[in-house]
């Protein structure tokens, strides 16, 4: 990103504090993945909060940008005051703040109060990852934002968040205390069919990434929800993870590059990209291609895995509605494909990307092809992770 934002932003008003803030935001990433405390937690989340909205409206020469920073942080404020007010309520049940020490205690709690407690918290939670139906505010705002910064912020925050809300309900509620699984279950579901149904109205492609963000969400769910039930679980949430970094990341800087030759992102502007600037087109089509699932690409490997994962925690009717939404979303996903190499434009040749934005493409496009030819590294790696990032993990 830092590579990206480089040329995105050169020459600007705030260029030089762009990097300042995306690593401030990184360490909120890296801190909220490491607690253990939800205090802690709450604190790293506001601090990616409050560095990504800064990092989202910093075009303030652009209202779209403005507006986009103004409708997450009224967003951000609200749900933020929910989930203190959860974490203030477990608090009271329990005397502590710490995870282990919550999982020896809330077992003797009421189970209403318990599940009241876990929603409120949730509230935050599904705020970062862009839960339905806390992701109302991502649309607007990853449309607005400059490209390489939505980009970012659809893979960085989302993903300490995936890994903070495991954590959660692994470690402090155990033995699936207070029906989470099942709750986590029904809203992976609604959340992959909000966001594939939403995707396919929009022509806009940051959008349309936006709501797909959204539905990738919903797969990633599935591990989390069947993390207790599983031993493909947590290590099929992490590897797709992983691999959605590299497509997820990939195609917001595609579309960066074109939205700079273009000036437009619409769907209707990328006829005979494919001729006109070939390695975007090309890194664009190999994250699309990934994003729905298709062999041999590493988004195929991660919903293989998040598929069994739901098999094997006895969810056939999950396994089924993912199952429907992968199908649903190859319609949109191929209609970004479609004018870029099967349609012809007169328009006149582009030029080429700058250095460091094409050697990120390819960095991004060798890793999501590399992710699903080469899978057993990926693996592997996903494995020895789910060991350290919840306390147990099925084998």
């Amino acid at each position: 990103v830092l590579l990206a934002t480089q040329s995105h932003f050169r020459g600007r008003p705030h260029e030089g504090e762009v990097p300042a803030l995306l690593l401030i935001v990184c360490l909120g990433i890296m801190g909220l993945a490491a607690s253990q405390d939800l205090a802690l937690i709450a604190l790293f989340i506001q601090l990616v909060t409050v560095g990504s909205y800064i990092l989202v409206g910093i075009a303030k020469e652009n209202r779209s940008a403005t507006e986009a920073a103004f409708k997450m942080f009224l967003f951000s404020a609200t749900v933020g005051a929910v989930m203190i007010y959860g974490m203030v309520l477990l608090f009271g049940l329990t005397g502590t703040l710490r995870l282990p020490e919550l999982a020896t205690k809330l077992p003797a709690m009421p189970v209403i109060t318990t599940i009241a407690a876990f929603l409120l918290v949730l509230a935050g939670y599904g705020f970062e990852v862009t839960l339905v139906p806390f992701h109302t505010w991502a649309p607007d705002t990853y449309q607005g934002a400059p490209t390489p910064i939505a980009g970012f912020l659809s893979v960085g925050p989302k993903a300490a968040g995936l890994a903070v809300l495991l954590r959660t309900l692994v470690v402090a509620f155990p033995g699936n205390l207070g029906h989470w699984a099942e709750i986590m279950a029904v809203i992976a579901a609604i959340t992959m069919t909000v966001g594939n149904l939403f995707a396919l109205r929009q022509n806009s492609v940051k959008r349309l990434l936006a709501y797909s963000s959204i539905a990738q969400v919903g797969y990633i769910l599935v591990g989390i929800a069947a993390a207790e039930r599983s031993s493909l679980a947590v290590p099929g949430a992490l590897l797709y993870l992983a691999v959605y970094l590299f497509m997820n990341l990939g195609a917001f800087l595609a579309v960066d590059a074109i939205e700079r030759q273009l000036k437009s992102d619409d769907i209707a502007k990328l006829a005979g990209l494919g001729r006109r600037l070939p390695l975007t087109a090309a890194v664009l089509a190999v994250c699309l291609l990934s994003l729905a699932g298709f062999p041999p690409f590493g988004g195929f490997i991660g919903k293989t895995y998040l598929f069994g994962a739901a098999l094997g925690a006895g969810w056939t009717w999950l396994a089924i509605v993912m199952l429907v939404n992968v199908a649903v979303s190859l319609f949109y996903y191929v209609r970004v494909l479609e004018p870029m190499y099967l349609r012809s434009s007169f328009d006149k040749t582009l030029q080429k990307e700058p250095m460091g934005l094409r050697l990120v493409l390819l960095l991004l496009g060798l890793g999501t092809l590399l992710s699903g030819v080469l899978p057993q590294a990926w693996v592997f790696l996903a494995i020895h992770a789910a060991s350290l990032l919840a306390a147990s993990v099925p084998h």
